[in-house]
């Protein structure tokens, strides 16, 4: 969906979403070390990790993804860390 030329996703609020806050505790927990996808999901039983630091980023946190390579069975890896909080710039709509 399309708003004023910017792509329009929903997200929930980090201050009603026990599980944005369980992610977000965990990557503060790991500090420079980070997590991987499957660390994010093994913290919380996140179904989808991924989408979760992506709702994080969209209520302000700066959140860097690096790709690390495969698992022996062919998975991608992929580690995020916490960097620091910025007020988001475009007010989006919110879920939650």
């Amino acid at each position: 969906v399309e708003h004023e030329g910017q792509a329009m996703i929903h997200f929930a609020d980090i201050s009603k979403s026990p599980r944005l806050q369980a992610c977000l505790e965990y990557l503060r927990r790991r500090g420079s070390a980070g997590a991987t996808t499957a660390e994010l999901h093994d913290s919380n039983a996140s179904m989808a990790p991924h989408t979760d630091v992506a709702e994080l980023r969209r209520n302000g946190y700066r959140i860097e993804c690096r790709y690390e390579g495969r698992t022996e069975a062919g998975r991608k890896v992929y580690r995020y860390r916490l960097h620091d909080y910025t007020e988001p710039k475009i007010t989006l709509d919110r879920i939650g």
